[in-house]
């Protein structure tokens, strides 16, 4: 899951709703098994392994409320949060998936019921099997945080606070931005720093060594091959930048310098095997009509060592837009989901066709240690996922009251 505060966030409004209500999930027994061709609307973790296909999560639309936060350890265990809002509150709860599990249990919520005109601010991070840390308020840092060790049977309440450093990112941990104080616009954040999530404990520590990067810091992306990038601004020139870490945080090193931006925000990286893709949001022209808008994406085939701009925003040119994560299929396609279409790459990213049907929003995919999970765009509860980029399976959550 991924942070910001202030207009950092309202520049992607649409991309922020769909990503709460859409964020990771997983496939049903009840779904059937779809090819990328056939469906237009086709971390902090990894995604699965190419070529494996993704364990059934069952669907459970008898539970309460509306999804708004899903996600999965690598053994397809899993936590949801969902609310049921009324005029004037909305209650919040949790479920819980266990492994092998045939239907999701609802826990006790540590989350308070949310009064007026408010809104849900909670968010979601899986620590591994059991383990979970809910935050509550709009990161970072989090007003609150609950972390349970044992399935949601209990809960305990955490700091805000980092304490003390670690060397690296523990396997099942989470890398995750501190925003201490906002920068001088009030835009977004001064120069920030790392923050590690211990699986264990929920708690937060500073990450020894940061990435050779300025301004505001933003975990990037995990390949399956345990590659961290970051996202942040090159210190010599104040490009937009990414660094990569092979050590899991020990050691880093500048990965790429794109071209210079002024409205560009934290680039993504997915990946389908050997071959990477590193997508480079940013603020359109006014007259593109586009909230999300996008400027430049790359390509690397050496682990990040080189990279190579196939694409670049063009005046009218599609795709204009990009939510979520872009999918990077075993069969080399690429495919970005945007605000007025789903539009697919097969020559690595250098020219994009409109998926057949596809017009208006059509969702948005999620990078999850199952593979790639995809969302509606409208908080229906349907989700979907594929570890190939190609097969997919779907899965109901929520009654939608």
């Amino acid at each position: 899951m991924r942070w910001g505060r202030g207009k950092s966030k309202d520049k992607a409004v649409v991309a922020a709703v769909l990503g709460v209500l859409a964020l990771l999930a997983g496939c049903s027994g009840s779904g059937a098994d779809t090819a990328a061709g056939a469906d237009p609307g086709v971390s902090s973790s990894a995604p699965a392994p190419t070529g494996v296909s993704p364990p059934r999560i069952p669907s459970s639309p008898d539970l309460p409320g509306g999804p708004h936060a899903v996600g999965f350890a690598s053994d397809a265990s899993g936590f949801a949060l969902l609310a049921r809002c009324g005029k004037t509150r909305c209650r919040q709860y949790v479920a819980v998936l266990d492994k092998a599990a045939d239907s999701w249990r609802l826990v006790r919520s540590p989350l308070p019921d949310v009064r007026g005109d408010l809104g849900i601010t909670a968010g979601l991070v899986v620590l591994g099997p059991g383990r979970a840390l809910i935050t509550e308020g709009k990161w970072p840092p989090p007003d609150g945080t609950w972390f349970t060790g044992d399935g949601g049977r209990s809960w305990r309440r955490g700091s805000v606070a980092p304490s003390g450093t670690t060397a690296a990112v523990p396997e099942g941990g989470a890398l995750v931005p501190d925003c201490s104080r906002p920068d001088k616009e009030g835009n977004g954040c001064a120069p920030s720093r790392l923050l590690v999530i211990h699986p264990g404990t929920g708690r937060f520590q500073v990450l020894a060594h940061q990435p050779p990067l300025a301004g505001e810091l933003i975990p990037a992306g995990e390949t399956a091959g345990g590659l961290l990038f970051v996202s942040g601004a090159d210190p010599g020139s104040g490009a937009p930048a990414l660094a990569v870490s092979e050590d899991r945080g020990r050691t880093w090193r500048t990965a790429l310098i794109a071209p210079s931006e002024e409205h560009g925000w934290g680039m993504r990286v997915v990946a389908s095997g050997a071959v990477l893709y590193a997508l480079h949001p940013g603020q359109l022209p006014e007259e593109e009509g586009v909230k999300n808008g996008l400027l430049a994406l790359h390509r690397s085939t050496d682990g990040g060592h080189t990279w190579e701009q196939v694409w670049k925003y063009r005046k009218g040119v599609d795709p204009r837009s990009s939510i979520g994560d872009p999918v990077a299929a075993v069969d080399g396609s690429l495919t970005i989901h945007g605000e007025d279409a789903v539009w697919r790459s097969t020559d690595g990213g250098r020219s994009f066709e409109e998926a057949r049907g596809s017009q208006g929003l059509g969702g948005s995919a999620t990078v999850t240690p199952l593979g790639y999970v995809m969302g509606g765009s409208f908080g229906t509860g349907s989700y979907r996922i594929s570890a190939d980029g190609v097969h997919w399976h779907s899965f109901e959550l929520g009654d939608g009251t």
